[in-house]
């Protein structure tokens, strides 16, 4: 499975304490890389019989990352870029499978540009192929799957990017915050993947 820079998640109750919940560890491999690396990493889908070309970081840091052996994490950054206008429109995605019982999101906790924090509905929480749970209820423990998106402007991310030590994300677990998931956005992924668009912008111009 694949673990981008984004994934950096640690689900708050086995953290030791809030000291650690509020600073995710980077990897030092991660923290050594720079927006030229993402720049040349990010992989571009352009289907000719599709209006918007998508352009991702997915491939920019891999590497696998379980939790208590049981919980593992897939991340990254989406821009979707309209070929007629340029227009773009922005998405953080998040992956995770584990073992457990069924898990809802459906908010994410973050600081906007001006350093107050919001709440945002996500765009949607799919479930993944749940037929290994071992009965129609849910009520045992299973392998499951999920994939959390939400929209950004590309103002926030800009305003994110200036953060030296990165931008954190919450997103909330139902009901209690007990399945809580909280990640890092490094700055370099975030203006590789703004560069990366800028790359593409320039060719829809000329």
């Amino acid at each position: 499975m694949r673990f981008s820079s984004l994934t950096l998640g640690l689900v708050a109750v086995v953290l030791a304490s809030p000291a650690v919940a509020n600073a995710p560890a980077v990897p030092r491999q991660l923290a050594k890389m720079d927006a030229e690396a993402f720049r040349a990493k990010a992989t571009i889908d352009d289907d000719d019989l599709e209006f918007a070309t998508i352009i991702s970081t997915r491939n920019g840091f891999r590497k696998e990352r379980r939790l208590n052996g049981s919980t593992s994490f897939d991340s990254h950054v989406e821009a979707h870029v309209d070929k007629r206008t340029g227009e773009t429109r922005f998405e953080v995605h998040q992956s995770l499978r584990y073992w457990g019982s069924q898990r809802l999101y459906d908010t994410v906790h973050f600081a906007d540009r001006d350093g107050n924090l919001v709440a945002q509905r996500l765009d949607h929480a799919r479930r993944g192929d749940d037929t290994m749970c071992p009965n129609s209820d849910f009520n045992g423990d299973c392998a499951l799957t999920m994939k959390l998106v939400f929209s950004v402007d590309e103002t926030q991310l800009r305003a994110a990017m200036t953060r030296a030590e990165g931008w954190d994300l919450k997103f909330k677990g139902r009901p209690n915050g007990r399945d809580d998931l909280r990640i890092r956005i490094v700055p370099a992924e975030i203006e590789g993947l703004l560069l990366a668009v800028d790359d593409y912008r320039a060719t829809l111009s000329a």
